[in-house]
């Protein structure tokens, strides 16, 4: 068993999730079977948005030795409990997690410093593209994965991104799942995240 496995069957224990550990793990890696994957991620902080019980962005953190990570999620009871998990993974020297609303996050001192913001099951794509944008340097990546059967064009369109600073990279699809990159350009969003946008979803 890998070591973050005895962390998910905690999660699983707790009812934060359900089913078989394993599929959990191999979605959470999905999220860098991209080519660059290394690269993006070994520059700077990565952040995971709505972390829940540390998926994908705990997974990531002990398979990507090296890496950094700041892991998001606003019900500090989940925060409390992957606190725990961080410290005993022994990552607690470059991982950390935070109870906080994200769109504050975007605002304050994390705005800009990620390389990469992985997001899984956190809404809309108009709401999820809203609050990490602001949170990526230029040139960092929004990674998401997809439902199953949609197209990108139907849920990312090119114009919504684009008022967001990003735009679509690639999409690749493993055994575990589909995923979707966005790159932030060089686009200047100072007014984004708006208050109340997880109300009002730019698209």
């Amino acid at each position: 068993m890998r070591r973050y496995e005895l962390i998910l069957q905690e999660g699983i224990q707790a009812g934060q999730f359900g089913g078989p550990i394993e599929p959990h793990g191999d979605h959470a890696m999905g999220f860098v079977a991209f080519s660059d994957a290394v690269e993006a991620t070994a520059d700077g902080v990565n952040i995971d948005i709505g972390t829940g019980a540390g998926l994908p962005g705990l997974v990531l953190a002990d398979a990507l030795p090296g890496t950094h990570w700041l892991l998001v999620d606003r019900r500090s009871g989940r925060i409390d409990l992957l606190r725990r998990a961080i410290k005993r993974l022994g990552l607690e020297h470059r991982v950390d997690a935070v109870a906080a609303d994200v769109a504050d996050l975007g605002r304050g001192e994390w705005r800009g410093e990620a390389g990469v913001v992985t997001a899984r099951s956190f809404g809309p794509p108009g709401d999820t593209a809203e609050v990490a944008a602001p949170l990526l340097r230029p040139g960092g990546s929004l990674i998401v994965s997809e439902p199953p059967g949609e197209e990108d064009q139907d849920r990312w369109p090119e114009a919504g991104l684009r008022q967001c600073g990003l735009t679509h990279h690639e999409r690749w699809t493993t055994n575990s799942g589909t995923y979707s990159r966005f790159l932030r350009t060089d686009d200047e969003i100072d007014d984004l995240p708006r208050k109340g946008a997880r109300k009002t979803p730019l698209f």
